[in-house]
């Protein structure tokens, strides 16, 4: 049980590097036998990024899961063990699983969230799909006994409570069928004293400090990624094309093959080409799969927004289909591209005379003109929740509300996807 010296990471001394730097903070998790058996990994803003000072806590959480799985690798970070992240509340609720083996994603809930009911169905939801739960910095005085029914595991902060406390708590809980984990364990003799109590998990700095991770994110052009994603969402665009596209753009290929390689897929060998990821995946599959990785190549942009993108062209491509349309790749478009003014920057009359669009896509985002704009009228009343304004083809009001719902969690879980 030697400390391990943490891996510094170097300061950067301006805004463009420290937002190019993935950074995961990584602390083992060992069992009774001092062997580890799990990591946690935290969230630490770059060095001088502005963004990170900005970040609601949902966004954090998910742009660590990324820069964990796609930029340093869960390989590199855990090998084969599962992995504890902390979930913020409002993904909780949303019931946002990580688009990775769930049985690898152990999700941690603070105690100090309100036990109420959709957090508590949240936590129940999370569950059902596969995940393990811990109820982190457990307090008996704060306890809510229907979120300590929904969980799997207990986090006690050791150091905060005297042995006597511990030995009375240690077996009502492990009498629930709960596993009990050590947080905060400074001496030799707390980490004994919880192991003779049952513990089944320890975390702290006597075992090993806190490490940091860094990698470097592969560097795109903007542009030039904007035109992919356009030509990526013709059909009829030849499957020899797609691979040579998405092979030529190095930022997209490694992002994509990261992703595909990952522990979501559990692929038996190693793909090393974009054509056999075509062959695994689907075109369509990798299609959405290049779209995601191309717009979170665009940075400097909260993650927000490109959660709201994919549920804009979520909706419109499920209205276009409720519509009746079953070309529906030019709705996807519309609602993607609808805003990528706010995602570059620009104007969006410059950036459609730039880009291969048909006709009627550029119609609709520039006048909202035609049956696609009526679908991107809608969608963006839907989100102003301007009642009066939601309409697309007579499409009865549950029907839109439906669709609305949703492209709100296959966005969510869409931007989860990139994390595998």
């Amino acid at each position: 049980m030697s400390k391990a010296r943490a891996e510094r990471v170097p300061e950067r001394a301006d805004h463009s590097d420290a937002q190019a730097a993935a950074l995961v903070v990584r602390q083992p998790i060992y069992g009774p036998a001092t062997t580890v058996i799990a990591y946690a990994l935290l969230y630490q803003p770059a060095q001088g990024a502005a963004t990170a000072r900005t970040a609601a806590p949902s966004e954090a959480t998910l742009g660590m899961i990324a820069d964990a799985a796609l930029e340093i690798g869960l390989d590199r970070l855990a090998g084969t063990l599962p992995v504890h992240i902390k979930y913020p509340r409002a993904l909780v609720v949303a019931r946002t699983s990580p688009a990775l083996l769930a049985e690898r994603i152990v999700i941690e809930v603070s105690e100090e969230l309100p036990g109420d009911p959709a957090l508590i169905d949240g936590v129940r939801a999370l569950r059902s799909l596969g995940h393990h739960i811990v109820l982190d910095d457990y307090r008996p005085h704060l306890a809510d006994s229907a979120l300590l029914e929904a969980v799997d595991m207990v986090k006690l902060d050791v150091s905060a409570a005297s042995p006597e406390a511990l030995a009375r708590l240690a077996p009502e809980l492990i009498g629930r069928g709960l596993r009990l984990i050590a947080a905060n364990v400074r001496t030799i003799e707390q980490f004994e004293h919880c192991a003779a109590l049952g513990f089944a998990g320890f975390q702290g700095d006597f075992l090993q400090r806190p490490q940091s991770f860094a990698a470097q994110r592969v560097p795109t052009s903007r542009m030039a990624t904007l035109r992919l994603i356009a030509t990526l969402q013709d059909e009829h665009y030849p499957v020899d094309e797609v691979e040579r596209l998405v092979s030529q753009d190095v930022s997209l290929s490694y992002r994509v093959l990261r992703c595909i390689n990952s522990s979501y897929y559990n692929l038996p060998r190693k793909v090393d080409s974009i054509r056999q990821g075509i062959v695994i995946l689907g075109l369509e599959r990798l299609r959405q799969l290049c779209t995601l990785a191309a717009l979170q190549g665009l940075d400097n942009r909260p993650p927000s927004l490109f959660v709201t993108a994919m549920a804009r062209a979520r909706m419109c491509e499920q209205l276009g289909r409720l519509g009746g349309d079953t070309q529906t790749g030019p709705y996807f478009i519309t609602g993607l591209f609808s805003m990528l003014d706010v995602l570059t920057g620009l104007p969006i009359a410059r950036l459609v005379e730039e880009l291969p669009l048909a006709p009627e896509v550029v119609r609709a985002l520039v006048a909202e003109e035609g049956t696609l704009g009526s679908a991107l009228q809608c969608a963006r009343a839907y989100e102003r929740a301007a009642w009066q304004q939601i309409d697309h083809a007579n499409l009865a009001p549950e029907l839109i509300r439906a669709a609305y719902v949703d492209a709100v969690f296959w966005a969510e879980e869409a931007q989860a996807t990139l994390s595998g």
